[in-house]
C-alpha cells in the first residue's frame, strides 16, 4: 500500500528539523551561511516555506513505492546541495544581491562545507530504516550528478566574444539545471525502490521539471520588470531570451545612469523581439514532457498525484 502524500507543512517541518539539527552539530560560518541561505525567499527556514526540493524528494519516494518519512534525510541532503549550488552561482555571477557581509572566499568555503554536509545527511537515511546498500547508492548519486551539473554550469560561464545561438543557449540551460533536478528526484526515487526503470523515469521527470524552471527564470530575469540586481541582460548571459534576440550585453564605458537607460531599453527590445516568448515556449515543451512521464508512471501503477500538482 503506497504511503499517503504529506501536507506541505508536514514535510517542510520534518526536513527543517533535520537540517537544523545537522547545522547545530557543526556550527560556525558554514552553519550561519547555510541558515541564511535556507531562510531566503521561500526556503525551508523561511516564514512561509515552499521549497521544490523538500517536496520533490519525498514525492518521488512515494511514487517509487516508499514512505515519505524514509526520504526526509535525502531531502535534507538535497536542500544542502541546492544551497551550496546557489552560493557557488552567486559568486560565479558576482551577484550584487548576495550577502554583502561575506567575502567571496567565505561564501565559497561555506558552500563547500554545505556540500560536504549534504553527503553526511544522505548517509543518515539508514537511521530511518534504509539499508547500507541504499545509502551507498544515494551517496554515489549525490556526487556524480552534482559533478555533472558543475560541468554544465562551468560551460555556461566560459567567456566568449562569439554570439551564441538559441539552440546552444537552450542546451546550456538544460546542462546546468537538468542534472540537479534529476538528482533531487532520484534521491527520493532510489530511497523508495531499487527498480532501475522507475528511478530513471522519475529522474527524467526531475530533469524536465528543473529545465522548465530554469527557462522560466531566464525569461523572468530578462523581462522589463525584473529586479534591478538581476544582471543577465547587462552581462550578456548565455540564456535563450538573449540568444534569440542577439543581445550581447552592455557596451563598455557607460556611466551608471547611461547603463540603467540602456538596460531598460534593451529589456524592452528583448520582449518585443520575442525573446521571452521563445524561452517560455521551450519551458512549456519541458512541462508537457514532464507530464507525459507521469503518465508513464501512472500506467505502471505508481501514485503520482502529488507530483502532477507540481506541474499543473
Amino acid at each position: 500500500m503506497p504511503d499517503q502524500w504529506p501536507t506541505s507543512a508536514e514535510v517542510h517541518l520534518a526536513v527543517g528539523e533535520r537540517l537544523a539539527r545537522l547545522l547545530d552539530e557543526h556550527g560556525g560560518p558554514v552553519a550561519e551561511v547555510g541558515r541564511r541561505t535556507l531562510s531566503a525567499a521561500h526556503g525551508v527556514f523561511s516564514d512561509r516555506p515552499h521549497s521544490l526540493t523538500t517536496v520533490l524528494v519525498p514525492g518521488a519516494c512515494i511514487a517509487a513505492g516508499g514512505s515519505w518519512r524514509a526520504a526526509i534525510w535525502p531531502a535534507a541532503a538535497g536542500e544542502l546541495m541546492m544551497a551550496a549550488a546557489d552560493l557557488f552561482d552567486d559568486v560565479a555571477d558576482a551577484d550584487p544581491g548576495a550577502p554583502a557581509s561575506d567575502s567571496p572566499g567565505v561564501v565559497l568555503t561555506a558552500a563547500a562545507g554545505l556540500l560536504s554536509l549534504a553527503s553526511v545527511a544522505v548517509v543518515r537515511v539508514v537511521n530511518d530504516g534504509a539499508s547500507a546498500h541504499t545509502a551507498l547508492a544515494l551517496t554515489e548519486l549525490l556526487g556524480s550528478e552534482f559533478a555533472r551539473a558543475a560541468n554544465g554550469q562551468a560551460t555556461n560561464l566560459v567567456p566568449s566574444d562569439e554570439p551564441i545561438d538559441p539552440l546552444t543557449a537552450y542546451g546550456q540551460a538544460a546542462a546546468k539545471s537538468g542534472p540537479l533536478g534529476s538528482l533531487i528526484a532520484r534521491l527520493g526515487a532510489r530511497t523508495g525502490t531499487d527498480d532501475r526503470r522507475i528511478v530513471d523515469v522519475l529522474g527524467e521527470f526531475g530533469r524536465r521539471l528543473a529545465v522548465h524552471s530554469q527557462l522560466v527564470n531566464d525569461a523572468r530575469d530578462a523581462a522589463p520588470d525584473a529586479p534591478r540586481h538581476k544582471a543577465d541582460v547587462r552581462a550578456g548571459a548565455h540564456t535563450v531570451p538573449l540568444a534569440f534576440t542577439g543581445s550581447r550585453g552592455a557596451p563598455a564605458g557607460l556611466g551608471q545612469a547611461e547603463l540603467g537607460e540602456w538596460e531598460q531599453a534593451e529589456r524592452g527590445r528583448i520582449q518585443v523581439a520575442g525573446g521571452l516568448a521563445a524561452a517560455l515556449a521551450l519551458a512549456e515543451a519541458e512541462r508537457l514532457r514532464a507530464d507525459s512521464l507521469l503518465d508513464t508512471l501512472e500506467g505502471m501503477g505508481r501514485p503520482v498525484g502529488g507530483l502532477r500538482a507540481l506541474i499543473a
